[in-house]
């Protein structure tokens, strides 16, 4: 078994910057960003992975030690599968390169959409539910998926704890707070543990009444 630097975690997240993105840009974009500054006023080692896809797939931040402003700039189609599956891979690797010792003793693995699989060519969904499969029973690994309405069930598919936001301005606020609310509950308890998993409800309830009905998806 390789050890672990003490209290170090590691973040990915995946995140859709498809073009119905757009009617929630704001809160998605200020949601994940204080999410990040959360995590990293934590005590212990972080470090963040942050990938954002649609048509393209690309790295905003690779195993950074500071917070980063995220920027989201919604356009494209949904490649959910190539990111994802691709995502699995480059952490693994990330990891795998670091010296034994100082390699996380606990990694989240976050993943939000608004939408469903529609252009991806390298991954099925069977290869990425076996890698999840694999990655969170040999190396404990917490998933978290997060999709606007029944988007959220492809995570199920995938083999991940699956939470559902109403498709609005308020839910998809409401739902990077439930993700990082849950990820600092997480991150006080002994890596492995099996209450270690995100407590993030199943459906996530809206921040703010007043902004439901300003976005139509």
């Amino acid at each position: 078994m390789s050890m672990a630097t003490t209290d170090y975690t590691h973040i990915t997240l995946v995140v859709d910057r498809s073009g119905s993105m757009a009617s929630v840009v704001d809160e998605a974009q200020s949601g994940i960003n204080a999410l990040l500054e959360d995590q990293f006023a934590l005590p212990g080692l972080l470090t963040v992975t942050l990938v954002e896809f649609d048509s393209d797939i690309e790295t905003v931040a690779r195993m950074s030690k500071t917070p980063v402003h995220y920027v989201l700039k919604p356009r494209g189609m949904t490649r959910l599968l190539d990111a994802v599956g691709g995502e699995l891979d480059a952490t693994r690797a990330d990891i795998k390169a670091l010296p034994k010792g100082r390699r996380p003793d606990r990694v989240i693995f976050v993943v939000a959409t608004d939408g469903d699989e529609n252009s991806s060519t390298n991954y099925t969904l069977e290869q990425v539910r076996r890698t999840v499969e694999s990655r969170r029973t040999k190396q404990n690994w917490i998933f978290q998926f997060i999709g606007a309405g029944d988007s959220a069930w492809q995570g199920t598919s995938m083999g991940m704890q699956s939470a559902s936001f109403s498709h609005s301005r308020a839910g998809a606020r409401a739902s990077w707070g439930a993700v990082s609310l849950a990820m600092v509950e997480s991150r006080a308890m002994a890596p492995g543990d099996v209450e270690a998993r995100l407590s993030v409800p199943t459906f996530i309830e809206d921040a703010d009444p007043n902004l439901v009905e300003d976005a139509e998806w």
